[in-house]
């Protein structure tokens, strides 16, 4: 497979920079281990659970799924990025496909643009790293990865999107 511009990481910026790029008649392929576009901070439920999206920007997020919908971005799913190459041709992006993760495919780009997105800053507490604590992000993921919610009590403390 080969593309102009291959985009790592379907979150915001990534689907926002694919975007731009195909608008200006790059050809682009834009490619994410996750199963849907999204990213952490727009990461959409599990398939089947008839949850809707309830989130913060959720206008930003419906304004650029749809953009992606119908531009000529390339996108592909449930790619896992493990390695890229500088090769005579360009680069070579190396994946591995779906969930198990069995295949293998690589994509020969022009340029590769990381959009690989953004992570919750931990700061260790006396008990942090025991059974039942999670980070916000950890309970995010919880929640929209199967509609699974932390039990017991909750405290929530800190800053940032995740």
């Amino acid at each position: 497979m080969r593309t102009e511009l291959a985009v790592i990481g379907a979150g915001p910026a990534g689907i926002a920079a694919a975007l731009a790029a195909a608008r200006r008649g790059t050809r682009v392929t834009l490619v994410d281990a996750a199963p849907a576009p999204g990213g952490q901070y727009f990461r959409q439920p599990a398939p089947g659970l008839g949850a809707d999206v309830t989130q913060h920007g959720r206008r930003t997020w419906t304004r650029l799924r749809n953009a992606l919908a119908v531009s000529t971005v390339d996108v592909r799913p449930e790619h896992h990025v493990w390695c890229v190459e500088r090769e005579s041709g360009g680069l070579t992006v190396h994946a591995l496909l779906g969930p198990e993760q069995r295949a293998s495919v690589e994509l020969c780009a022009d340029a590769v643009l990381l959009a690989t997105g953004g992570y919750e800053t931990v700061l260790p507490f006396p008990g942090w790293t025991l059974p039942g604590v999670v980070t916000a992000g950890g309970a995010q993921a919880m929640l929209k990865g199967g509609l699974v919610t932390p039990g017991g009590t909750v405290v929530v403390a800190g800053t940032g999107p995740l």
